[in-house]
């Protein structure tokens, strides 16, 4: 769905005097680019595959490592946290002072697995105590998501997706597939110390072969955004890549890293 965007930024690449080509990992095949300097991919690469040179991909990452990598970069998070145990669950609802808690496991996309559950349901619920994180909701009267998307020290795109609480369509017992950023949309400026904090967060996961990836956030009652999650592969371009400026800033970025790699991510 997002050719159009590779193809334009191979272009814009090649403009600068920089050999550049574009693959569908899913179609063609990948011994071209054993040749080259440098991998950028938006997913995993296939397993088993050793490039010579450097590479920055997708690949996922557990929950709690990645929201951890957030906090350490300065962004405020949601409150999160693992439990081994119901009791420690039960716990909580006593300690956030709230009739429901969110659910979400490790390695899910798209609101896919997530689950919001009040306390009589709570005997249903099945977790991995190591990788999946229980949550409380930031803001009970918004289900606004704001998406930044990141690449190599740079927001790319900001952009606000309108959404109704989970309120609105929680009724007790367990309610599965919270959507996220499936609503209205619209491209947003970001506040700038939270821009710098997002290029910090990009520059250090650079540095751990992470490429282009994208942080979730929600505004608290207080009006902070605080961060919700980090998406680390197959972060979707299928609407932002309608925007010259973003093809722009994202071409621009791809320049610099082949100019210039930070150190890192040899495969």
């Amino acid at each position: 769905m997002s050719a159009d965007l590779f193809a334009d930024l191979v272009s814009r690449i090649r403009a600068q005097g920089i050999d550049a080509f574009a693959l569908n990992l899913a179609r063609e095949r990948i011994r071209g680019i054993r040749d080259t300097d440098l991998v950028v991919s938006n997913g995993s690469l296939p397993r088993g595959f050793v490039h010579p040179g450097v590479a920055y991909t997708g690949r996922p990452v557990p929950r709690p490592e990645s929201m951890a990598w957030i906090e350490a970069a300065g962004i405020p998070t949601m409150n999160w946290t693992l439990a081994r145990t119901r009791r420690d669950v039960r716990r909580l609802f006593t300690s956030w002072n709230v009739d429901r808690l969110i659910l979400k496991p490790s390695f899910t996309g798209g609101g896919r697995g997530v689950r919001a559950f009040s306390r009589g349901a709570l005997w249903r619920v099945r977790w991995h105590a190591e990788r999946d994180i229980f949550c409380r909701e930031v803001n009970t009267e918004d289900g606004t998501v704001y998406k930044a998307e990141l690449f190599n020290g740079h927001v790319t795109i900001a952009w606000i997706s309108r959404a109704p609480p989970l309120s609105e369509v929680f009724n007790g017992g367990i309610y599965r597939g919270l959507k996220g950023a499936y609503g209205d949309r619209e491209c947003i400026s970001l506040p700038a110390a939270l821009c710098d904090r997002l290029g910090t967060l990009s520059r250090q996961l650079m540095a751990r072969g992470l490429g282009y990836v994208s942080v979730d956030l929600m505004r608290r009652p207080d009006g902070e955004l605080v961060a919700i999650e980090l998406n680390t592969r197959d972060v979707a371009t299928w609407w932002t890549r309608q925007f010259p400026d973003f093809r722009h800033r994202y071409a621009t970025a791809l320049v610099q890293l082949a100019i210039d790699p930070p150190p890192a991510a040899a495969l």
